[in-house]
């Protein structure tokens, strides 16, 4: 079992060669769980899955909140996790994407996976 703390996004990312859902169809990524609905101020993490293909690592995270509403996103050396602090000015679903970079296919820069991160103050 893969435990994981509340407000966390375990990503998967497999390459695929064709059918994938992103960067067109070379990879497949899920996220789990699917939504996260944040009801206070506090990081939300992001953490590669053991099942994630060799050489794929998290980037940058980047997302469309008003000026405010998230920090900026800190990514470990590793690219294995990143973590972002969410301040619950007020209710709002948050674009948010991760970019995870391939070490065996270097030419496409970022390859763009996005959770939905709904914020609903309580």
């Amino acid at each position: 079992m893969y435990v994981v703390p509340k407000d966390t996004f375990v990503l998967t990312v497999v390459r695929v060669g064709t059918g994938g859902n992103t960067d067109d169809g070379k990879y497949f990524y899920g996220f789990k769980p699917d939504i996260v609905m944040a009801r206070k101020a506090s990081y939300i993490n992001f953490v590669l899955s053991p099942d994630t293909s060799e050489g794929i690592r998290i980037a940058a995270v980047v997302d469309s909140a008003d000026h405010g509403q998230m920090d900026r996103a800190e990514v470990e050396p590793d690219g294995l996790s990143a973590r972002m602090y969410d301040n619950m000015i007020k209710p709002a679903l948050i674009n948010v994407a991760v970019l995870v970079s391939d070490d065996h296919n270097p030419e496409d820069k970022y390859i763009m996976c996005d959770p939905q991160v709904i914020n609903v103050p309580d």
